[in-house]
């Protein structure tokens, strides 16, 4: 039986991005959000705001379905040594 064996620099990557993202979230939990506070104060810029987060919502959803889709019918990754 092979297997894919994934070269040990990309899972260090991945280590790394993922303690980074961790250390991020706790150290920006108590610091706030001035710039939301401020836009708030105007609801047309909320409703803009609003508006694009679902537009970008969607395209990402998108591209996630597209890309599972492209991952079964592709299979790249089911021939690796």
């Amino acid at each position: 039986m092979e297997y894919c064996k994934i070269p040990v620099v990309l899972s260090y990557l991945a280590a790394c991005y993922i303690l980074a993202s961790t250390y991020y979230m706790l150290m920006t939990r108590n610091i706030g959000t001035p710039f939301k506070d401020a836009v708030s104060k105007y609801p047309e810029l909320v409703a803009i705001k609003t508006e694009s987060a679902n537009q970008r919502r969607k395209i990402f959803y998108t591209g996630i379905v597209v890309s599972i889709v492209l991952m079964v019918v592709v299979r790249p990754f089911s021939r690796c040594n």
